[in-house]
């Protein structure tokens, strides 16, 4: 079972998850214990990739906020390689400012208000040449968002956002702010990415192993 469906088995409306699931990838061999036991497996191994997905797919508060500040932590720790230091220190404000609106953006999914493209956040579009040719209905990836369904963010809200808490020039962003931004989006991706790969590696073993409590080491990257 994939991540993103597997930490909806406290929903109640987790059976008809799963039996979607079972539709598109077949049957799977996890129990609802199994299941619960590899999460908690996960988090203590990916705590941030975790509530990174959590916060994305069941829009719970609590892990936005445990997500929020495991990347509010990381943009400190290399705000300094981004921005030149201008008097006494880089604005923190600006930093939580930029770490909340990068964690806005990757928690963003098809059913966000707002956030669907005009493709219906299916990610394609009917291509009308090729369907006109071979008398098919064919389909095509979105121009507009690229195949993810959603509206593309544009970097001036960015910019505005920050502000309100400091004086900054386009230009002034456009060369550190935004290279910063992009950097705090993809740890995102990367803490996503890794909390999926340690699950499907538990999840993937052998019962037996699981029994004798031979679980795989796995450190996700900080």
């Amino acid at each position: 079972m994939r991540l993103k469906y597997a930490i909806t088995i406290g929903d109640p409306k987790s059976a008809q998850i799963v039996e979607l699931q079972a539709r598109s990838t077949g049957n799977s061999h996890l129990t609802r214990d199994d299941i619960v036991v590899s999460l908690g497996l996960t988090q203590s191994r990916c705590r941030a990739g975790l509530s990174l997905i959590y916060a994305k797919y069941t829009k719970d508060h609590h892990a936005a906020q445990t997500a929020f500040l495991a990347l509010r932590q990381y943009a400190s720790s290399i705000v300094k390689k981004y921005i030149p230091k201008e008097g006494s220190s880089v604005n923190d404000a600006a930093v939580s400012v930029l770490a909340m609106l990068a964690l806005e953006e990757f928690c963003r999914t098809a059913d966000t208000p707002g956030a669907m493209c005009r493709c219906g956040g299916k990610g394609t579009v009917k291509d009308l040449k090729k369907s006109r040719q071979k008398n098919t209905h064919i389909e095509k990836p979105c121009s507009r968002c690229k195949g993810t369904g959603l509206k593309p963010m544009t970097q001036t809200r960015c910019h505005h956002a920050l502000l309100k808490v400091m004086s900054i020039s386009q230009p002034t962003y456009s060369r550190y702010w935004s290279p910063l931004y992009r950097a705090l989006l993809d740890w995102c991706y990367q803490q996503e990415g890794d909390a999926e790969r340690t699950y499907n590696l538990i999840t993937s073993l052998n019962p037996s192993h699981s029994e004798a409590g031979i679980w795989p080491v796995h450190s996700c990257t900080e």
